[in-house]
């Protein structure tokens, strides 16, 4: 099964736009399509899919969740061997994303002020294919958003809306399968993600999750090919990057939101990582 990460930022959040329930006989095959511009999510109840992306080939059995991305090429690689029915939704987002191997870490492309209480930046990490925990309560959501869509009034985009949102954070968060190793991984990438402006050493992630450091950094290292502090520093660098190029944040505030309790050090580490220091970094893209 395909083990990539499709990484949204937010907000802004992204956007129902359609979805239905679909059978397709013995031998149909799945539309062809290019730039269909909205991501389709797509969750098999029963039989199989035989999807190809880009040239890869996936197959999508009874119980799991595929996700074809908005700017590639789709087809099927086979047609169905079974009368086979799935739920399909499109979903838009003007936001950044990106699918990789580990999951990313956004800042957001809106301007949202920090004076007054405020909206947070999130990332939505959703997996691209994945076997589900909990089909039947996904099943419900699915009909959910759709029925609230007939309903004959106009005021019921918020509540389509409010159900999709609720969906999107029942498959990132609980309606997975994981084994018990990687599902540790994601706990600590996730504690490290929210955290990232505090400062985080082996012994804070002992008494969080009172396991073992040493532990930890070998399941981190199998999932993720990095220690946590490794990835920590990675997200910090990433976040640090996005708030340079997006932002007029002072080089100051952007260390203390990445965790750095000094401007200088964190100048010192940026530059031993990007190979370039904050300031030129930006320079250099204002530039463009």
């Amino acid at each position: 099964m395909n083990g990539d990460i499709i990484s949204i930022s937010v907000p802004p959040f992204p956007d129902f736009i359609e979805g239905n329930y679909r059978i397709f006989k013995k031998g149909e095959h799945h539309i062809e399509r290019t730039n269909l511009g909205y991501f389709d999510l797509i969750i098999v109840d029963k039989g199989s899919l035989f999807l190809e992306e880009e040239n890869q080939r996936y197959e999508i059995n009874e119980n799991e969740m595929f996700i074809l991305l908005p700017d590639k090429h789709h087809c099927s690689w086979k047609p169905c061997e079974e009368d086979t029915g799935f739920y399909w939704m499109h979903f838009y987002t003007n936001a950044p994303w990106k699918q990789s191997l580990r999951s990313d870490t956004f800042k957001s492309m809106l301007p949202i002020p920090d004076l007054h209480f405020h909206q947070r930046s999130y990332t939505l990490h959703l997996s691209k294919h994945a076997s589900i925990k909990e089909p039947e309560f996904l099943f419900g959501l699915c009909r959910d958003i759709f029925d609230s869509t007939v309903q004959n009034n106009e005021s019921n985009i918020w509540k389509t809306q409010e159900l999709f949102l609720k969906f999107l954070r029942f498959v990132e968060n609980l309606g997975i399968h994981m084994d018990r190793k990687t599902l540790l991984a994601e706990q600590i990438r996730i504690y490290l993600e929210k955290n990232m402006n505090m400062p985080i050493t082996n012994e804070d992630l002992e008494d969080n999750f009172h396991l073992h450091k040493n532990y930890m950094t070998r399941v981190m290292k199998t999932i993720f090919g990095m220690t946590p502090l490794e990835l920590l520093l990675e997200m910090r660098m990433n976040y640090a990057k996005q708030c340079l190029i997006r932002t007029d944040y002072s080089i100051q505030k952007i260390a203390e939101l990445v965790g750095f309790g000094s401007d200088i050090y964190f100048s010192n580490c940026f530059k031993k990582y990007m190979g370039i220091s904050p300031r030129n970094y930006r320079k250099k893209y204002e530039r463009r």
